[in-house]
């Protein structure tokens, strides 16, 4: 009977220890793995030293940004946890349309920042937190920045810009 207790405490001892966070990045020593951050020309990357090769969520470069600023009326969707298209140029004067389940997805205009959504509250991207379409008319040149407040960590987020 003592013996059953014990495996079940080892049991539950090991799952409790694969579920805990090994990031130990901040000491700078340690046997958990450790991420670094580099800039290139193209933008930030992320290196995990876990050896995955997977450099995680790259943020938006105008260099990539789907051009449709002859497209007119331009519809952003979320698909799982990707917005697509991510990174779009759109002309001045056009309407941006997003289709998502918002109440899944809520929309931020804003930056992710070392996987932190940071809300601009002078985006022209209002908060959504419910409902299935919203339209924003972006009629002034510049970028702006958005993501799901609740994946924005994983990289559900993306950028408009306008020209």
């Amino acid at each position: 009977m003592q013996l059953t207790g014990l495996l079940y405490a080892a049991a539950f001892l090991v799952i409790l220890s694969a579920c805990g966070d090994d990031d130990s990045s901040s000491s700078g020593s340690g046997g958990g793995s450790t991420t670094a951050t580099t800039s290139s020309a193209a933008g930030a990357t992320k290196a995990s030293g876990t050896g995955t090769g997977d450099p995680g969520p790259q943020p938006c470069v105008l260099a990539d940004a789907v051009d449709m600023t002859a497209d007119g009326d331009v519809t952003i969707s979320s698909m799982g946890v990707n917005y697509t298209p991510k990174c779009v140029r759109v002309a001045a004067g056009t309407s941006v349309t997003f289709l998502s389940d918002f109440n899944m997805h809520p929309l931020r205009g804003g930056q992710v920042v070392d996987d932190v959504g940071m809300v601009d509250p002078q985006s022209p991207i209002t908060p959504q937190d419910s409902g299935s379409a919203v339209t924003f008319m972006l009629d002034e040149p510049g970028e702006y920045p958005y993501f799901c407040s609740f994946h924005a960590s994983i990289g559900m987020f993306g950028t408009i810009w306008v020209e």
